[in-house]
C-alpha cells in the first residue's frame, strides 16, 4: 500500500484553521493510504485541542511521534529552531514513505525538507501553501522571507509538486514554478454538521449578528471591528440587533470591556470547538468577516453552510468565494467608519424588505453545498496522489 506522511508545522494542539485541516485530510486519506502524521511542539498560545478530541479526530491515524524545537528570546522576540536530533528522526521516518505533505512554514523549516528533497531521490514531496503568499506593503519582512522560500524552493524540478487552496495563489505561483506542478484544490469542509435542511427557528425580532475567529486586530482586523459597534450602539441606541463573539486572543479583554458596557447587545462566548460551532453559526443571521488578509477563509464556508448572510472585508479568499454574490456585502474599505455603515445597511434590508433577506440567505447554504464540500476536496486529493505515484504528472 502507499505509504503518506503528511507533516504539520505547528502542534496539533493550537486547534486553528490549519491543524484542524490537516487532521481532517489525515483521516479521511486513510481510507485509501497507509497513512502517518507528525506535528512538531510549535504553540501560538493556548492550547485549543486537547490529545483526546486530537486522537478521536484522526480516526486511528497513526500519529508518528512529534519534532522537538528550542526557543531562543532575544530582545522580546522569540527564535525557534529545531534540534538536531530531532531532524536526523525525521528524515529517517521520511525516507520510508513514498508521498510527503508539508505545509510551507518559516524558512528553517522549508529548508529542511529542501535538504530532504536533495537526499531522497525515491520520496515525492508536496509543498502545501495555506497562508497568505505576500503582503499589500510592498518593502515588508514577510514579503521576503516567502519570496525566498520560493526562489529556493524553484531550483527543484522534479519530485516537487505545489499545492494551494485558492486559485489566485496558483497564478502568483506560476510565476515561479512550472506550471504543470501547481495544483489548485478546493478548501472544503466537513459539512455533516450543517444539514442541507437544518435551519434553527431565529428570533425575528432582534437581527443577529456573530464573529467566529481569533480575537487580534493585526491578521483579523478585530480592533476597527469593536469600534465600529462601539460606535454603532453609542448613536443608535434603540436598534433591535445582537453581536456575538467566539474566540481568543489579545483582544479578548477589550471585548470584555465592550460587552460589559452594552450587555443586551453583546455577548463573548470565549473559545468554542469545532463540534459545537455549527449550532452558533445558526442562531444568527449575519456573519462578520473583517481580517486584513486571508487565503482563503475556512470560517466563511462554514457561516454560508449555516445560512448566514455576509458583511465582509475584501481579502483574497474573501473574493475567491464570494465574488458577484448578492448575499456577501464587502465593506468599501476595512475601516470602523465603512464597517458601521455596512452594519446600517443590512439593518435597513432586514427592516425594509425581510423577504429579499430570508431568499438571500437561502441561496448561502446552496452555494456552500455545492462548492466548497470536504469530499470533493478529498477526491481531489486523491486524484493528485495516484498520479505522482504513478508519474503521470
Amino acid at each position: 500500500m502507499l505509504n503518506v506522511l503528511i507533516f504539520a508545522p505547528f502542534a496539533l494542539e493550537n486547534g486553528r484553521g490549519g491543524e484542524i485541516s490537516v487532521i481532517e485530510l489525515a483521516a479521511s486519506l486513510q481510507n485509501y493510504y497507509k497513512v502517518s502524521l507528525i506535528d512538531t511542539n510549535r504553540l501560538m498560545g493556548k492550547n485549543l485541542l486537547s490529545e483526546d478530541i486530537i486522537k478521536k479526530k484522526l480516526k486511528g491515524v497513526n500519529k508518528n511521534g512529534q519534532i522537538k524545537y528550542s526557543t531562543l528570546k532575544i530582545f522580546n522576540k522569540i527564535f525557534d529552531f529545531p534540534y538536531p536530533w530531532d531532524v536526523i528522526k525525521l528524515y529517517k521516518k521520511i525516507r520510508k514513505n513514498n508521498i510527503i505533505y508539508f505545509s510551507v512554514s518559516n524558512f528553517k523549516t522549508d529548508f529542511i525538507f529542501m535538504m530532504f528533497i536533495l537526499l531522497l531521490r525515491r520520496v515525492n514531496f508536496i509543498a502545501g501553501y495555506r497562508k497568505p503568499l505576500y503582503s499589500k506593503k510592498l518593502i515588508s519582512l514577510y514579503n521576503i522571507k516567502i519570496r525566498l522560500t520560493i526562489l529556493f524552493f524553484s531550483l527543484f524540478k522534479k519530485r516537487l509538486y505545489h499545492h494551494t487552496i485558492s486559485n489566485n495563489a496558483k497564478k502568483f505561483l506560476e510565476n515561479f514554478y512550472n506550471p504543470s506542478k501547481v495544483f489548485h484544490i478546493i478548501h472544503g469542509i466537513e459539512l455533516e454538521n450543517y444539514s442541507h435542511k437544518d435551519i434553527i427557528k431565529k428570533e425575528e425580532a432582534i437581527l443577529n449578528f456573530i464573529y467566529v475567529g481569533h480575537l487580534d486586530d493585526v491578521h483579523k482586523g478585530l480592533g476597527l471591528l469593536l469600534k465600529a459597534i462601539e460606535n454603532l450602539l453609542k448613536e443608535n441606541k434603540k436598534l433591535n440587533i445582537f453581536f456575538e463573539f467566539c474566540g481568543e486572543g489579545p483582544l479578548q479583554s477589550k471585548l470584555k470591556a465592550l460587552e460589559k458596557r452594552f450587555p443586551e447587545f453583546i455577548r463573548y462566548h470565549g473559545y468554542v470547538n469545532n463540534e459545537k460551532i455549527s449550532e452558533y453559526y445558526k442562531k444568527n443571521d449575519i456573519f462578520l468577516f473583517t481580517s486584513r488578509r486571508e487565503p482563503f477563509g475556512r470560517v466563511l464556508i462554514e457561516a454560508l453552510a449555516s445560512g448566514l448572510l455576509i458583511l465582509c472585508s475584501k481579502t483574497y479568499g474573501s473574493i475567491e468565494i464570494l465574488k458577484n454574490k448578492e448575499f456577501a456585502f464587502f465593506f468599501q474599505e476595512l475601516s470602523s467608519e465603512c464597517i458601521k455603515l455596512k452594519i446600517l445597511e443590512i439593518y435597513d434590508l432586514w427592516t425594509n424588505n425581510p423577504l429579499k433577506l430570508k431568499k438571500l440567505i437561502k441561496s448561502t447554504k446552496i452555494h456552500a453545498f455545492q462548492n466548497f464540500s470536504f469530499s470533493k476536496e478529498l477526491e481531489m486529493f486523491k486524484i493528485l496522489i495516484d498520479k505522482i505515484y504513478k508519474n503521470i504528472i
